[in-house]
């Protein structure tokens, strides 16, 4: 399945890079969580092509492929979606894809619809369950490079896409699909807002709906005959996706939105190999619904105790202090 186990399935010296440790002095989880999304490092990707891909309704998912020198159809290929707010260009997705790109994998980093470039062409935006837009770009790659072994990143809420997108392969098999990792996944998204909403996490909500806000109204800019934005200066995370993302993409309420597109349930029929790394001390994703899991034996589930939300600052092993990122670097390597 994948190279590493836990240490304490081991009688040897545990490897230092199994367990993740903090740098000194940075163990807060918000200091973790601020740090990681701020120290962006070197965008030192080669060549990137756009590739536009055309969804039924007309919106579009743009696909940026970057190819190393030498690549051939059949090595592998990494596609990794971003978050809440992100885009290919989002710090942690330029981290990992540029780790992987240094190993010679084929990097594909998705801007979902509605987000980065895809935001001025698509008059509909990403959400959690967003599965189905993944599913035409893992389409799209395998048509591109048939032979070529795929592995699915998610990070944040593109993690909880991804791990969706597993599970329902076992019903509907993805053409080139053979691994998926997800970073820090919102699997239960009710139990998620309610976290990010209570008073000690509120400027995480503030940053989001601010962030959301900006990109409804850039949407508006570009699509005039869409219905008018009427939001009130102030809310939640939860009220926005009650008041615009619930609406807008087809559910009910909030309510309605988190439980048809929580991955939680649907972790269990996951039929590849799967990795799922969270922090104990996240401030945005609740950690229970972790603890609760039982997965199948070829999903690892790794819960650490430090880390922030897509933080893991600390020593990484290999000369860097990108903890996370390296794990999913030696898991689609195979190291």
């Amino acid at each position: 399945m994948f190279p590493y186990r836990s240490a304490a399935k081991s009688n040897h010296r545990p490897d230092i890079r199994l367990d993740f440790r903090p740098l000194p002095l940075l163990s807060n989880p918000h200091v973790q969580t601020l740090l990681g999304h701020f120290l962006r490092g070197w965008d030192r990707f080669g060549v990137t092509d756009e590739h536009i891909l055309k969804l039924p309704d007309g919106d579009v998912l743009v696909l940026h492929d970057t190819v190393p020198q030498g690549w051939q159809d059949g090595e592998p290929i990494v596609v990794l979606v971003h978050g809440l707010t992100g885009s290919h260009a989002s710090p942690q997705v330029i981290c990992t894809g540029r780790m992987l790109f240094e190993q010679g994998v084929r990097v594909v980093r998705l801007d979902l619809r509605g987000a980065g470039k895809s935001l001025p062409l698509s008059r509909r935006f990403y959400h959690a369950g967003a599965s189905e837009d993944v599913r035409a770009a893992l389409e799209e790659i395998h048509r591109l490079a048939p032979r070529a072994p795929i592995t699915l990143v998610g990070l944040s809420l593109g993690g909880n896409i991804v791990l969706k997108l597993a599970g329902e392969a076992a019903d509907r098999p993805v053409a080139g699909l053979t691994r998926v990792a997800a970073l820090a996944p919102p699997i239960d998204l009710g139990r998620c807002a309610n976290l990010i909403c209570e008073r000690r996490n509120r400027m995480y909500s503030n940053f989001f709906v601010r962030e959301l806000i900006a990109a409804a109204r850039q949407r508006q800019e570009c699509f005039p005959d869409l219905p008018p934005l009427n939001l009130p200066p102030q809310m939640t995370l939860r009220q926005y996706d009650d008041l615009y993302t619930a609406p807008r993409c087809g559910f009910v309420d909030a309510d309605d939105y988190y439980r048809r597109s929580s991955s939680l349930s649907l972790i269990g029929r996951i039929q590849i190999p799967t990795l799922i790394m969270t922090a104990r001390d996240d401030p945005v994703i609740a950690v229970e619904p972790f603890e609760g899991l039982k997965p199948p034996t070829h999903v690892e589930l790794r819960i650490l105790r430090h880390g922030g939300h897509l933080g893991f600052l600390g020593w990484d092993g290999a000369g860097g202090i990108r903890w996370a990122e390296r794990r999913i670097v030696e898991c689609v390597k195979g190291w």
